[in-house]
């Protein structure tokens, strides 16, 4: 078994191959891409790591052949229908058709949360502006007659106002 992981300015990409042909190839790849360093590791490697391998290689939209799809919405959704056909598949081993409904419900709700979360780490990330709900607002209550501790603040004449005016 092979690894070579590439090192770039913010983060760092790992690959793990059983040929040494394809590492080969994936260096060069890497490579080609200008990163600070590249690491090529021969050896055995843990079960952990074999484990975490196979799960991305099918579930990471990045990895798997869902990856030629370019939108990634599409590619979500594909992914959901594809949770729902193997609840359903492991609903009907176990010979209970509620039991896929349930786990079908379950991977909806599961993966609906983490599809906003990563929307909305994305768009603070890309927009911060976008959360900052102060912004069209001129005065801190809208009113036009602000009083605190018995006496009336100024507020400036070419204010709007609020919605009571």
């Amino acid at each position: 078994m092979y690894r070579v992981t590439a090192y770039f300015k913010n983060h760092k990409v790992t690959q793990t191959f059983h040929d040494l042909y394809d590492a080969i190839d994936w260096r060069d790849i890497a490579d080609a891409n200008y990163p600070k360093d590249v690491k090529f590791e021969k050896g055995v490697f843990s079960m952990r790591e074999w484990i975490y391998n196979c799960w991305n290689v099918v579930m990471d939209h990045e990895r798997n052949p869902l990856s030629a799809i370019p939108d990634f919405s599409t590619r979500h959704m594909i992914m959901q229908v594809l949770a729902w056909m193997w609840c359903i598949v492991f609903g009907i081993i176990v010979s209970s058709i509620y039991a896929g409904v349930v786990s079908a419900v379950i991977h909806v709700l599961l993966l609906g949360a983490i599809a906003v979360t990563v929307a909305t780490f994305e768009t603070a990330k890309r927009k911060p502006g976008v959360f900052n709900l102060n912004t069209k607002y001129h005065t801190p209550s809208r009113a036009r007659h602000m009083w605190w501790n018995g006496n009336k603040i100024a507020l400036d004449p070419n204010d709007r106002g609020g919605e009571h005016e």
